[in-house]
């Protein structure tokens, strides 16, 4: 879908419509058991960034890093994870795997 200057495709779609849930989620006050909203709409912002920035990234190794990232936020604070995300984000670069 072209929309101005911009190109998404059905993954960043996905994603804008997953932030829009998860803000109006934040804004009717609603719990969703487990997850802390605040850390999800953070990860799907850099999800989103990334998948933008790194139009080259394979798919396959970004599901796996998005599912790896997404439960790692059960347990540990926004800067560990995100801290986790550009660390992993790295080492494919350096392994070669995106």
């Amino acid at each position: 879908m072209k929309l101005g200057p911009f190109f998404f495709d059905t993954k960043e779609l996905f994603l804008v419509l997953l932030a829009g849930l998860i803000v109006l989620i934040i804004y009717l006050g609603w719990q969703v058991p487990f997850f802390d909203l605040n850390k999800l709409l953070l990860l799907v912002i850099l999800f989103f960034l990334v998948k933008g920035l790194l139009s080259g990234i394979h798919n396959e190794n970004f599901l796996i890093l998005a599912i790896i990232t997404i439960f790692l936020s059960l347990y540990l604070t926004a800067f560990q994870i995100v801290l986790f995300f550009f660390i992993a984000l790295l080492l494919f670069r350096f392994l070669k795997v995106i």
